[in-house]
C-alpha cells in the first residue's frame, strides 16, 4: 500500500489542525456546490473535508473564498447509497474540522506501478450498474493500532464487462470523485469471469 501525496496532505491537516472548521448560512446551492457570498475561506484549507447541512453532507473537492465544490450531497445514514437531496439555497451549514473518511474502495485492471504522485486510479472500473464499481467498505480498527482495515466484497453482475482481471485498488474519501489517498498493486490478481463471481479485498491502511 502506498500513501499518495493527497493522503499525506489530508493527514497533516487532520492532525496539525490547519483548519478549525466554519459555520454560516448559504446564499446559493446546487447539486455539487454551496455558496456563502459573505465568506472568505481562502482556497485550500477545507479541501478533503466535509460540509454538513440539512441532513446531508458533501466532501469538499475544491473551493474559492465563497464557493465550496462538493462531490455530491450524501445522506448521513446511507453514505454508499444514492445521492441525497440538495439543500435549500439559504441553509445553515457547518464545515467540520478534519477530513472526510477514507472508506471507499475502487478497482482497476490496470497493473501499472503505483506512485505517490498519482491523483486518480488509472482505468478505474466505473461501469454503470455494475457490481465492481467503487463502494463504501466495512471498517475495523484495533484500539491503539496505527491502522484500520477495509474488507469490501465486490460481486460481478450482468452489467460488468467480463472477464476482468483486477490488479490494483485505491482507497478514496468519496463515492464519486473526491481524493485518492492510498493505492495498492495487488500481490495476486483476481479474475472475475461470470456474473456472480465475487472478490473480497482486505486492505490494511497504515497511518
Amino acid at each position: 500500500m502506498t500513501k499518495v501525496n493527497s493522503g499525506n496532505d489530508m493527514q497533516a491537516r487532520q492532525m496539525g489542525g490547519s483548519a478549525a472548521g466554519a459555520t454560516g448560512t448559504s446564499t446559493a446551492t446546487s447539486a455539487t456546490s454551496l455558496t456563502d457570498s459573505g465568506a472568505s475561506w481562502g482556497t485550500t484549507q477545507f479541501v478533503g473535508g466535509w460540509v454538513v447541512c440539512a441532513g446531508v453532507y458533501g466532501v469538499i473537492t475544491s473551493h474559492t473564498g465563497t464557493v465550496l465544490t462538493v462531490d455530491r450531497w450524501t445522506a448521513v445514514a446511507t453514505p454508499g447509497g444514492a445521492a441525497g437531496a440538495t439543500p435549500g439555497a439559504t441553509t445553515a451549514y457547518t464545515i467540520l474540522p478534519g477530513g472526510a473518511p477514507a472508506w471507499y474502495m475502487a478497482l482497476t485492471a490496470n497493473a501499472g506501478a503505483v506512485s505517490a504522485s498519482d491523483t486518480s486510479l488509472t482505468a478505474e472500473i466505473t461501469t454503470g450498474g455494475g457490481g465492481l464499481v467503487r463502494k463504501v467498505c466495512p471498517y475495523a480498527h484495533t484500539t491503539g493500532a496505527a491502522s484500520y482495515t477495509l474488507t469490501p466484497v465486490f460481486t460481478a453482475n450482468g452489467s460488468d464487462a467480463l472477464p476482468v482481471t483486477v490488479a490494483k485498488i485505491a482507497v478514496l474519501n468519496s463515492l464519486i470523485g473526491g481524493q485518492m489517498l492510498f493505492e495498492t498493486l495487488l500481490g495476486t490478481t483476481a479474475t472475475l469471469s461470470a456474473s456472480g463471481d465475487s472478490l473480497t479485498v482486505t486492505e490494511t491502511v497504515t497511518l
